[in-house]
């Protein structure tokens, strides 16, 4: 158990980078599995070991690592990739017991290498946030509130959008990291940029084992800011991945405990987000932006949004309609009951850049 005032190694410490030198072990569970594996590395020219009946032990150098598992990845199938336990060595030393704990997956060890990048960008503090606008429908020059979405950037200064650092952040074991780092950047921006109002700030239910310790640094970023509970809105996104949904209850009473609000985010883009809506009973809803989309020419989806609209007046949740940029959808969702609008006709957030890095990475 980790003790109180320490940190975290889900997600404050970010894991060591992995030698460059040593031997690479594997542990498959099957002796069909072992003799695939014997069979392609002698076949490759591998120089390796069986130092037990279930156990290889594979020489490696400098990138070495990357390309043995790439080439593993499509030997082995995926189930057989989440089987196979590995664990890297580095050059000159024997493994201890606290080496056999952190032995993981050969499939999570593949995903490390490959996001090694992204361990990077989080260690250098090369996140920002763009504040996207919230603006009522029926008073678009006035500000609701923002909605922080993350950036990263590569060195070069090139921006890297999220649709690569949250899947590279599950293949690596990095999502307790990157998702606590977007957290605590969205308030850091917001502080900075002097904003009023609502601030939404998204968070991933499966990154958060218990809340009163995982939002510990979360909340504690909150009153630096000096940031009030109540105009913060958690969201909850992926709701697709949430298999949970007692843990997530439980996340949410406690934000809910400690004076905070809660937004459904993408309603309208799949079948679980409706079971969550009567489950969760969030304070706002938003509607898919593919939703949004196809307003007001596609009599199906303009269908969908009604419906969705009148059922958010019916709970009294207020309704938030994400990519909204033409003015016929404005003028339809306006007549049709929707509360607040985001992405209003190419209103531009503020100019983003690097934060500083993370405390305790």
């Amino acid at each position: 158990m980790t003790a109180p005032g320490s940190p975290c190694g889900s997600c404050e410490l970010l894991p060591e980078a992995l030698p460059e030198r040593g031997q690479l072990l594997l542990a498959p569970p099957l002796e069909h599995t072992a003799s695939r594996l014997r069979a392609y590395l002698a076949k490759e020219g591998w120089e390796f070991t069986a130092p037990g009946s279930s156990l290889l032990a594979v020489t490696i150098g400098p990138g070495d690592l990357a390309r043995l598992g790439l080439s593993l990845s499509g030997l082995l199938s995926s189930v057989e990739m989440d089987d196979v336990r590995a664990l890297v060595i580095a050059e000159g030393r024997e493994p201890t017991i606290e080496d056999v704990v952190r032995a993981r997956s050969l499939s999570r060890l593949v995903g490390a290498v490959q996001g090694a990048w992204l361990s990077d960008l989080l260690r250098e503090g090369r996140l920002a946030a763009e504040l996207h606008p919230i603006v009522p429908v029926d008073e678009p020059g006035r500000i609701y509130g923002h909605e922080s979405l993350l950036r990263g950037f590569e060195r070069d200064g090139r921006l890297v959008y999220p649709a690569s650092m949250f899947p590279a952040a599950r293949s690596a074991g990095l999502l307790f990291h990157l998702d606590r780092a977007a957290r605590e950047t969205a308030i850091r921006e917001a502080h900075r940029s002097g904003i009023s109002g609502a601030l939404f700030i998204n968070f991933c239910p499966t990154s958060i084992y218990d809340p009163a310790f995982c939002l510990r640094t979360t909340l504690s970023a909150m009153r630096e800011a000096g940031l009030r509970n109540e105009n913060v809105v958690f969201e909850v996104v992926e709701t697709e991945e949430i298999r949970d949904v007692e843990h997530l209850l439980g996340i949410l009473g406690f934000y809910r405990r400690a004076g905070f609000r809660v937004a459904l985010d993408d309603l309208g883009a799949g079948y679980g987000s409706l079971d969550l809506l009567a489950r969760l009973q969030p304070d706002f809803i938003k509607l898919d932006r593919q939703l949004v989309d196809g307003l007001p020419d596609d009599p199906y989806r303009c269908a969908i949004a009604a419906n969705l609209l009148d059922l958010a007046r019916r709970l009294k949740t207020r309704s938030i309609a994400e990519g909204v940029e033409r003015e016929e959808q404005m003028v339809w969702l306006r007549a049709h009951g929707a509360d607040l609008v985001q992405g209003h006709l190419g209103t531009l957030p503020p100019r983003i850049e690097p934060s500083r890095p993370l405390a305790g990475v």
